[in-house]
């Protein structure tokens, strides 16, 4: 039986099951330092929540045609960069709402958390944009300040919060999203 990846197709036993069908196709995909982003079943897009033991377990044959198309994750970052740029705008306005309560005494440092969250999310995006040589995308400038931030939070220290969310993070969020 053939399967198709990007144009190209590999040969599976007939009597392989789609399970094992699509770990060809992921294992080309990773051979190849690619990501399948898109796949179709039986002229179906198929997404992860559709890989349930039931239809995994079912020949691949029964299936119908199986299509898969392939991305690096170069290319999936580098057409994520508005979406990053967005993400690090509103963590940018967001922190702003963080600063005056720190600062008056009415919040407390651990009212950052789920904002902590997200940037650590937001670095990981810079990160493995860096890492895959993405233009513009690089935690560098964030570093050090988090760290300072992660001392004064664990110190309980909200004014010191508050200044380095103002005065160090919150600019380099915008810097960071321009540069994106």
């Amino acid at each position: 039986m053939h399967i198709t990846l990007d144009g190209e197709q590999l040969q599976v036993p007939d009597d392989a099951s789609l399970l094992n069908a699509l770990a060809v196709l992921s294992d080309e995909a990773h051979a190849r330092h690619r990501i399948v982003t898109s796949l179709t079943v039986g002229g179906t897009s198929v997404s992860d929540r559709d890989l349930t033991s039931t239809f995994l377990n079912q020949p691949a044959h029964a299936a119908g045609a199986i299509q898969a198309v392939s991305q690096s994750l170069h290319t999936i970052i580098t057409d994520a960069k508005q979406a990053i740029t967005r993400f690090a705008t509103q963590l940018r306005v967001d922190g702003q709402g963080l600063v005056s309560p720190l600062r008056s005494g009415i919040g407390q440092v651990t009212s950052i958390d789920a904002w902590l969250g997200r940037l650590a999310d937001y670095t990981e995006m810079l990160e493995a944009g860096h890492a895959q040589g993405v233009e513009g995308l690089s935690s560098a400038s964030l570093l050090p300040w988090i760290q300072e931030l992660l001392g004064a939070r664990t110190n309980a220290d909200s004014i010191r919060v508050a200044d380095l969310l103002e005065y160090e993070l919150l600019p380099r969020l915008a810097d960071a999203s321009i540069a994106a």
